[in-house]
């Protein structure tokens, strides 16, 4: 069975920022060994579902 320790080895917080350049973003868990995130989510600025992409790695979870 996985230990809590070994769960939060894996994974990591990420912020998503908006491609619409809006300055939008919002936090995400990603498993470690997981490609670059790229999600389609609303932005509420532009009233649009835009592409979100992975900008940088806030910590270990």
């Amino acid at each position: 069975m996985n230990s809590p320790v070994s769960f939060s080895l894996r994974t990591i917080l990420v912020q998503m920022v908006s491609a619409a350049g809006t300055g939008y973003f919002f936090n995400t868990k990603r498993n470690r060994l997981r490609e670059k995130l790229v999600l389609r989510k609303h932005d509420p600025f532009v009233k649009k579902h835009v592409l979100f992409f992975e900008k940088r790695k806030i910590r270990s979870i």
